[in-house]
């Protein structure tokens, strides 16, 4: 009986390379095009834009498995079930759960090996990309060092510290900024619990400056305190991103400590649960494909089970987004506005599936 499973296999795993090779292809082919002039324009060496696009390769994988997975699991099925072989089994006494139990299995496989590649092989290589692009393409300075407790960014003559930087409402907060003279030396040093920017400039709360001249030290308290200072939100861009370049057990102690501290982590928080459920949707999509070809007629053909499946991935897409986007804004909770599309999808399979097996 070992036989039926191998020989499902063997119609479900070359569609799957040959979708995820023609995903890569056209995504590569396509980024390509849209960057070619920047990088050329730029004088990029063509090392530099073969090792850009190789570094990109983990990413695209991880954004194609989904979508291979659910067309590999229609095209497969709906091919055994035009040449009646499945009929054949079924009308043999063989469950449906047993040949197409290989599929699930693969399906499993490829949602643990999406979170792999993301975690261990994308994610890490995500700041070597924007470090390419950035310096070597738009001439930029490299992007600042952030570790797990700080940010730290260095301006001329100017040096930040911030312990927490709110990207929504560009605040600083509990930041220390030391002023640099000539000698790289420390003149004046401002500590406050917050510096919010009020556009055009910015205005530290509850805080204090410290100067420091001919050896003596003036300290100076203030509930507000408008500061001149040469950067922008913009230049924090970058510290900005930076948490999504951590792997997920850095990213869930840092959102653990920025709550512990007060600090709202909803951004991270929607990331932490993006990162499982991403990969969990490369599962829940094949099981769907696999229903959608069990339910097909038996002169269903690629070109159909292609249209399904961009219907259903479009579907699941546009939910996912939405409840994601909720989430965000805070009208959902991340562990019901991420899952959305997971939650609604595996119901609708459970349902489908009860009422094919009545």
């Amino acid at each position: 009986m070992r036989i039926i499973p191998a020989y499902v296999l063997r119609h479900f795993l070359p569609v799957l390379a040959l979708s995820m090779v023609g995903f890569l292809g056209i995504y590569l082919i396509v980024d390509f095009f849209e960057r070619a002039d920047s990088m050329l324009s730029s004088g990029v060496p063509f090392r530099t834009i073969y090792t850009y696009f190789l570094y990109k390769i983990p990413l695209i994988v991880t954004q194609g498995i989904p979508m291979s997975s659910l067309l590999s699991a229609i095209i497969a099925l709906g091919l055994l079930k035009r040449n009646r072989e499945l009929i054949a089994m079924e009308t043999a006494g063989i469950n449906p759960s047993y040949y197409v139990s290989p599929i699930v299995l693969g399906a499993f496989i490829l949602a643990v090996a999406h979170f792999s590649v993301a975690e261990f092989a994308a994610r890490p290589l995500n700041p070597k990309i924007e470090a390419i692009w950035q310096v070597s393409v738009e001439h930029q300075k490299p992007a600042p060092w952030m570790n797990l407790e700080n940010i730290w960014y260095r301006d001329e003559g100017t040096i930040y510290q911030i312990h927490f930087y709110d990207r929504k409402k560009n605040v600083m907060k509990l930041a220390s900024i030391f002023f640099l003279d000539s000698n790289f030396r420390i003149f004046q040093r401002i500590d406050a619990r917050s510096i919010i920017w009020t556009n055009p400039g910015w205005v530290a709360e509850d805080g204090l400056m410290i100067g420091f001249q001919n050896g003596s030290v003036v300290e100076q308290k203030f509930a507000t305190k408008e500061l001149s200072l040469n950067v922008t939100p913009k230049d924090f861009i970058t510290v900005q991103t930076l948490p999504d370049n951590l792997s997920w057990m850095d990213l869930h102690r840092y959102v653990e400590k920025i709550e512990s501290e007060g600090f709202s982590s909803t951004p991270y928080r929607v990331d932490l649960h993006m990162r499982i459920a991403s990969p969990f949707a490369t599962f829940i999509l094949t099981l769907l494909g696999i229903l959608v070809a069990l339910r097909q007629g038996l002169h269903g053909g690629i070109a159909a089970g292609t249209g399904i499946s961009l219907c259903v991935a479009f579907a699941f897409l546009a939910i996912s987004n939405v409840g994601s986007s909720l989430s965000s804004a805070g009208a959902l909770p991340p562990s019901l506005g991420v899952w959305a599309g997971n939650i609604i999808f595996a119901a609708l399979f459970c349902y489908f599936w009860i009422r094919r097996r009545g």
